[in-house]
């Protein structure tokens, strides 16, 4: 692993964005739980919770942290409301895994549409140039942040397990 690696692993994985969504996952679905079950899964709800800025990258699309942070929240309200989380128990990531890419399977063309508009993109223009004026450049590029922590935790060889498991990854 060369240095630039380094450099991207350590600060994809410190974004604040990122950190918000995995205290809310942690705080909506393992409040109840011991620590342990929560540290134990967190690599594969990272995993899950950077999965939409890569999806959002694949296809050019640019989302304001605000939105993708909206749109993340939105699908945990989901599997608040509509699953059971409990019953997943150990798997619960892949769970909520399955629930972002089915969402993104039936309203990506809408997503697409909202995104690809002529609003968004003068928003983006007009956010460009408070952007320069302000030392917020950063929040700029969090998808492609995002989308850089993704692919660094599938590139991850992934935790030992119990040999009489099946591996979901």
């Amino acid at each position: 692993m060369n240095s630039s690696d380094q450099t991207c692993r350590g600060t994809a994985l410190d974004e604040p964005m990122l950190g918000e969504l995995l205290a809310e996952s942690r705080r909506r679905f393992y409040a109840a739980k011991p620590v342990a079950e929560f540290q134990r899964d967190r690599r594969r709800l990272l995993y899950a919770l950077s999965w939409p800025a890569d999806w959002l990258e694949r296809r050019g699309l640019f989302c304001p942290p605000a939105r993708y942070r909206a749109l993340v929240v939105a699908r945990l309200d989901a599997v608040r409301a509509h699953g059971d989380p409990a019953r997943y128990g150990a798997f619960f990531p892949s769970y909520l895994l399955k629930c972002l890419q089915d969402h993104f399977a039936h309203h990506g063309d809408e997503l697409h549409d909202e995104l690809k508009h002529l609003r968004n993109a003068i928003e983006l223009v007009t956010g460009a140039l408070r952007f320069a004026e302000d030392d917020r450049a950063a929040h700029a590029r969090q998808i492609d942040v995002l989308a850089r922590a993704h692919r660094l935790l599938r590139a991850q060889a992934p935790p030992p397990s119990d040999p009489r498991q099946l591996a979901l990854f």
